[in-house]
């Protein structure tokens, strides 16, 4: 019994010592990844008074999305940012009615980083993308016919939208943390593209 202790024991210190090679292993190769995607430098770190401009490609509707106030929350409390969203035509005339202009308390425990396409819809089955995948990409928007534009270090972020029919539930947006608000410099939805065209930061506004 005492020989069959040891060799049990010397085959646990065996399996320790190939983990640990394995975790240094691990550790080299998490090393060589490079950039991490910091989801605290998106929503969660934005500030009452940041805006957001959009305008969706095809139609040529504009969003506004805007944090509405930085609430002081208690200790313990669950954190969430206060947003604003109004809805314009092509024209810049804003829709009426509760899909025109609304409020909404984004939890960020609970809704993620990402906006809601129906936040006058409280229990919208929309508040949950299932992301697929992250990677860095590079964006450029506001191209011109002779090319140029601003091109951006981002992230693409692949995602599911539950509330989407099956085959057209397909989501992609690009995040970055030099745009206000949700960080989204684009995304793609039920057949409807998204793009960044201005905004600004509170730091941006009191210097004016």
């Amino acid at each position: 019994m005492r020989a069959l202790i040891l060799v049990l024991a010397a085959g646990v210190v065996a399996l320790a010592i190939s983990i640990v090679h394995f975790v240094d292993t691990r550790s080299t190769a998490v090393q060589r990844v490079g950039e991490v995607f910091h989801i605290g430098a998106l929503l969660a770190n934005a500030e009452g008074g940041e805006t957001a401009w959009y305008r969706e490609r095809t139609s040529g509707r504009v969003a506004e999305y805007r944090v509405v106030q930085d609430p002081k929350l208690p200790p313990f409390a669950v954190p969430y940012k206060q947003i604003g969203r109004r809805l314009l035509d092509a024209r810049g005339r804003p829709y009426e009615g509760p899909s025109g202009t609304t409020s909404y308390a984004h939890k960020l425990t609970e809704h993620g980083f990402l906006p809601l396409t129906a936040p006058e819809v409280p229990d919208a089955l929309d508040r949950v993308w299932i992301i697929r995948s992250i990677r860095p990409d590079e964006l450029t928007l506001h191209k011109t016919a002779t090319g140029s534009g601003k091109t951006h270090a981002c992230w693409r972020v692949d995602l599911i939208d539950p509330a989407l029919p099956d085959g057209q539930d397909t989501v992609v947006a690009w995040l970055s943390a030099e745009v206000p608000v949700y960080g989204l410099l684009k995304w793609k939805r039920g057949g409807e593209t998204w793009e960044f065209t201005s905004g600004s930061f509170v730091a941006e506004v009191k210097s004016r």
